[in-house]
């Protein structure tokens, strides 16, 4: 796994984050700032310069753990175990967000650190003497990374200042407009058509995109919008280029969580990639200093665990037991998804008795990343702090069920064609490791033939939440599909009291809104 370093020059970008503080004087002092075509002279130089956003996307304060973990806590499937926990961890979880969130307190400004990162090598690309098909490939993933945190942003906060260029004065920063969020789609779709055109079509690792991962992400942006026949259309693109683009589904859904195996799958459309070894074995440079810090083991983890040399986990962001409850445990993805058996005190104890372990819940706990690093044998630092996980952020399994769900909608009901895709992420579901097709599990079954559009929607959607489950999927398919009263109400998964007029946004960095007059809290908060 390669390690990119985060360059001096993205560093030097930095200045025009929002709120950010990543290179200390440089805000008092901007007249230290290179000028893009003073650093970027080569492919190679933009190269560097994308690289810094990639190093930034698997931060701590990023996909490491501060959005990661929002994502799962907000949805209907995860709530806080351990009520001792961070006061910022249970606003999310529990729909009381303050303005000054400390989650998005870490990840608003990360975002636009990234941010800067990327449109800095973009317009130093345009000084770069270069074919065409050597630059704009580079320009490309830098496209792509900046829809990528516009297309979590706007999801989560709505109207945000969106930006697309470079710039070194620090004051421009607090003083630039908030843009409708139907500027701010047409800016991620611009970008990803973009990247669409110019990315390999198998690009080295999977946490870097191709053409595929940018129609993948266009076809999910469509479905957002309700764009329903573009949405099939480059989900389709996807699947009928599959062959090219080397995507199918893993043989093995446990796959997917083993960090030996899950960089190198077929099915991984994009991940975030955490080089954990640089501080394995040395806890005291965890917390934050290491670029590719990784927490989604810990807080996933239960406590008082002796299993792995990894040591315990955290019992913060657990699933509801209802989830675990109604999910059949006929169906393959439940065993893989749920940790119910750890060994305390010497002793192999299961779920039901781990509320006599201290700060930990009787409830299953997510088996994805905390089992799946300690099973894997790699490097992980104090309990898995540091782990070699990969984060697979969008799968073909998920183009699969887009194709299926837009099909619905645009013909007023599902067709053989809809049915199949959704029959093909079943059919995986039911296989048995031994990887023996006569020995698979009955549950689940393929659709029924015959549904209706509302009652296929339904379905899809809780195909979704089942095969992508504890993923940072389904946040936002609650909130494309409106559906925070039906899951946080009395019947759903997750009991909370949602009110639809302020919780389907996150507040704004308040730090920034406070600093920017063009920039306006969101309702309620």
């Amino acid at each position: 796994m390669k390690k990119f370093k985060y360059t001096i020059w993205a560093c030097l970008a930095l200045v025009m984050t929002l709120g950010a503080n990543s290179c200390g004087s440089l805000e008092e002092e901007p007249v230290g700032i290179l000028s893009p075509e003073a650093i970027y002279r080569t492919p190679a130089d933009v190269a560097n310069g994308v690289n810094g956003g990639y190093s930034l996307v698997g931060h701590e304060g990023f996909w490491g753990r501060k959005l990661s973990m929002s994502l799962m806590l907000r949805g209907d499937m995860v709530s806080i175990g351990d009520q001792t926990t961070s006061s910022r961890r249970i606003e999310v979880d529990q729909m009381s967000m303050s303005s000054n969130n400390g989650m998005v307190s870490a990840f608003w400004p990360k975002g636009y650190e990234i941010l800067a990162a990327v449109n800095y090598a973009i317009e130093g690309a345009k000084n770069v003497e270069a074919d065409e098909d050597d630059i704009n490939p580079i320009v490309a993933e830098a496209r792509f990374l900046r829809a990528f945190v516009h297309y979590n942003f706007v999801r989560l906060f709505g109207e945000i200042p969106y930006i697309d260029f470079a710039f070194s004065d620090p004051d421009l920063a607090y003083s630039l407009p908030q843009t409708s969020e139907a500027e701010v789609y047409t800016g991620i779709i611009e970008d990803l058509e973009y990247a669409k055109q110019w990315l390999p079509d198998v690009p080295m690792v999977r946490s870097r995109p191709g053409k595929g991962t940018a129609a993948g992400f266009l076809a999910s942006v469509h479905l957002t919008l309700g764009n329903w026949q573009n949405a099939y259309d480059e989900a389709k693109y996807v699947i009928d280029n599959s062959g090219a683009f080397q995507y199918g589904l893993e043989t093995d859904y446990s796959e997917l969580f083993n960090p030996a195996a899950v960089e190198s799958s077929d099915e991984v459309l994009f991940e975030v990639s955490f080089i954990g070894g640089d501080a394995s074995g040395n806890p005291g440079s965890l917390g934050g200093t290491n670029a590719a810090i990784d927490y989604l083991a810990s807080v996933t983890g239960p406590r008082g665990d002796e299993r792995f040399e990894l040591g315990e986990g955290w019992s913060v962001a657990v699933p509801t037991i209802e989830v675990f409850n109604t999910w059949s445990n006929q169906d393959y993805r439940h065993a893989v998804s749920f940790d119910t058996l750890l060994v305390y005190e010497g002793v192999e104890t299961p779920y039901t008795d781990w509320g006599a372990i201290a700060r930990n819940v009787p409830r299953p706990h997510i088996a994805k990343y905390f089992r799946a690093v300690g099973e894997s044998g790699l490097p992980a630092g104090s309990n898995g702090r540091d782990s070699e996980l990969d984060f697979p952020v969008m799968r073909y399994a998920e183009v699969l069920l887009t194709a299926a769900e837009a099909l619905n909608e645009i013909n007023g009901g599902p067709n053989a064609e809809a049915e199949g895709y959704v029959n093909q992420v079943r059919s995986r579901a039911r296989r048995e490791l031994d990887g023996d097709a006569s020995n698979d599990r009955t549950v689940p079954a393929n659709v029924n033939s015959g549904l209706g559009q509302d009652a296929f929607r339904d379905l899809v959607l809780d195909d979704r939440r089942l095969e992508l489950a504890f993923e940072g999927v389904r946040w936002f398919d609650i909130k494309r599909r409106n559906l925070g009263v039906q899951a946080f109400g009395a019947s759903g998964l997750e009991q909370q009291n949602f009110d639809p007029a302020r919780d389907y946004y996150f507040p704004k960095y308040q730090a920034d809104v406070d600093r920017n007059e063009n920039l306006f809290q969101n309702d309620g908060y």
